[in-house]
């Protein structure tokens, strides 16, 4: 079994979480490479030996090598993994260096127990739905697993804003710009916008305006196996934007499909993964903050 590691290289504590990594798959003599994105920092900080640098290869490689791909950093370096493992159907492992996160959500102090798992065969696989876009008269397409977003290019104006679902007109909004999201990005953006909470295994989209300019604007939320055609009039440029990754600059007059994606993205986690639980941490549902009041001025 192969292991691949991708990571945030502004994270200071990468370093230590790769070299710790190798000293593990070494002492179990388990094969694994690294990303060449890596390189620099890891060479630089964790001073690896010339037989752990012989290790570095580049993306395509790794994909075409590795079994798991483990992404460290947060949601924001799983995202940007999944663009990069894309529909090559390899699993991958979250490890966070930050707070619990909702796609990266093991512990980078915990990463090499979970690789102990895997190697035993106790883990789970779950999949994400993908979300592509692409616009009329463009050739290039967009993949996001949180999601897309149509938005204005930085000017205070709002867009005219049509949305159509298998052809049938769903609204018209006067917005800052639109976000359609799977359930997975029903936690991210869109729940900044006012989008609801969606169970991962739910197969749906969201259609969440952002800002509109009407208090009955509402999200809507619709069946994942239909297509959005999205017309946008602006008296300024465009963009249309994947995870925050990935985007395209439009003029105006624009029209923008949205549909499925023909593949998912698949995530390996824990035995004991609980989304509920999760929600709760992340979300500090539960908590009173009068008691942590009491407890901070309590006189011993």
């Amino acid at each position: 079994m192969n292991f691949g590691i991708r990571g945030n290289i502004y994270k200071p504590e990468i370093s230590h979480v790769i070299s710790g990594l190798i000293r593990y798959f070494n002492e179990k003599n388990i094969r694994y490479y690294i990303d060449n994105s890596l390189k620099s920092i890891t060479q630089v900080n964790a001073k690896l030996n010339s037989s752990a640098r012989k290790k570095f290869v580049s993306t395509a490689k790794l994909l075409s090598l590795c079994d798991f791909i483990i992404s460290i950093g947060g949601d924001g370096t799983f995202l940007y993994t999944a663009s990069k493992v894309s529909s090559s159907g390899i699993p991958i492992i979250g490890a966070n260096l930050g707070k619990l996160g909702f796609l990266a959500e093991i512990p980078a102090s915990k990463i090499t127990v979970f690789i102990n798992d895997v190697l035993k065969g106790k883990y789970l696989i779950e999949e994400r739905t993908v979300l592509q876009a692409h616009a009329a008269g463009r050739k290039k397409t967009l993949y996001g697993i949180n999601e897309i977003v149509i938005n204005q290019s930085g000017m205070v104006k709002t867009i005219e804003i049509t949305v159509y679902y298998n052809d049938q007109r769903v609204n018209s909004y006067h917005a800052d710009g639109l976000i359609v999201a799977t359930p997975t990005g029903s936690t991210g953006y869109s729940l900044s916008a006012g989008g609801p909470i969606v169970h991962p295994s739910t197969k749906v989209m969201i259609l969440c305006p952002l800002s509109p300019h009407t208090l009955t604007a509402r999200p809507v939320i619709l069946p994942d196996d239909g297509i959005f055609r999205v017309k946008v009039t602006s008296r300024i440029p465009i963009y249309l934007i994947a995870d925050g990754n990935s985007s395209i600059k439009l003029s105006s007059p624009a029209e923008i499909f949205i549909s499925k994606a023909p593949y998912r993205i698949k995530i390996a986690k824990p035995l004991t993964s609980n989304y509920f639980k999760i929600l709760r941490t992340k979300l500090l549902w539960g908590e009173d903050k009068r008691k942590k009041a009491q407890r901070r001025y309590s006189v011993n």
